[in-house]
C-alpha cells in the first residue's frame, strides 16, 4: 500500500516539474525568438533540446541586443506572472496546485542570475556565453551593473507577493505535505 501512495506522488510531482521545465525552456527561447523577428534576423536553429537559438543577420542596436539576451528571461516570467494572476485558490486539483507551484518557482531560478550575476561581472568573474553576463557587456556602458541586480530583485519582492496572495505556495506545501503524510500512513 505504501509504495502504492509512493508511486502516486511521483506521478504528481515528477510530470508537473519536468513539464514546467521542458514550458519554461519553449517560453525561453522563443522569447529570444520574438527579438529576432523584430529585428530582422533569420533563425538559423531553435533547440528545445539543447536550449538555444541560432540567428543570421538583423538590424542591431544596443537597445535590441539587451533585449535579445533579457527577453529569455522576461517573455517566459511575464507569462508566469499572467498564470499566478489567473491562478484559482480554490480549485481543489492536486495536479493544479502542484503544477502551479513549479509554474512560478522555475521562472525565479532565472531570475535569481539575473541578481546575482552582476556581482561576478564586477569582479570580472562571470560565466562565459550566459544571457545575464551578454546583457551586461552592453548595459555597463550607460548603467553601473548592480542596477541589474536591484531592479530584479525588487520583480522577484512583487512576484513573491503576488504568488502568496494568490495562495499557491500555500496550496503547494498543502498538497506536498498531503502526500507526503499519505504516503508516511501504513
Amino acid at each position: 500500500m505504501k509504495r502504492e501512495k509512493v508511486g502516486k506522488a511521483l506521478r504528481l510531482l515528477v510530470p508537473a516539474a519536468l513539464f514546467s521545465v521542458f514550458l519554461y525552456i519553449i517560453l525561453h527561447e522563443f522569447g529570444h525568438v520574438i527579438v529576432l523577428w523584430s529585428v530582422d534576423a533569420d533563425v538559423t536553429d531553435f533547440s528545445i533540446a539543447s536550449a538555444h537559438v541560432s540567428y543570421g543577420g538583423g538590424n542591431w542596436t544596443d537597445v535590441s541586443d539587451r533585449w535579445m539576451h533579457l527577453n529569455g528571461m522576461l517573455f517566459p516570467l511575464i507569462l508566469a506572472v499572467l498564470y499566478m494572476l489567473l491562478y484559482r485558490r480554490e480549485i481543489k486539483n492536486s495536479f493544479y496546485r502542484i503544477f502551479s507551484g513549479f509554474v512560478t518557482l522555475v521562472p525565479f531560478g532565472s531570475l535569481m542570475a539575473w541578481v546575482i550575476i552582476p556581482f561576478f561581472y564586477m569582479s570580472g568573474r562571470t560565466p562565459e556565453g550566459d544571457d545575464v553576463t551578454k546583457f551586461l557587456f552592453n548595459f555597463t556602458h550607460d548603467y553601473p551593473a548592480y542596477l541589474v541586480s536591484i531592479v530584479a530583485l525588487l520583480v522577484m519582492i512583487v512576484c513573491i507577493a503576488i504568488a502568496v496572495r494568490k495562495g499557491i505556495p500555500q496550496n503547494f506545501e498543502k498538497e506536498i505535505r498531503t502526500i507526503r503524510n499519505t504516503s508516511q500512513e501504513n
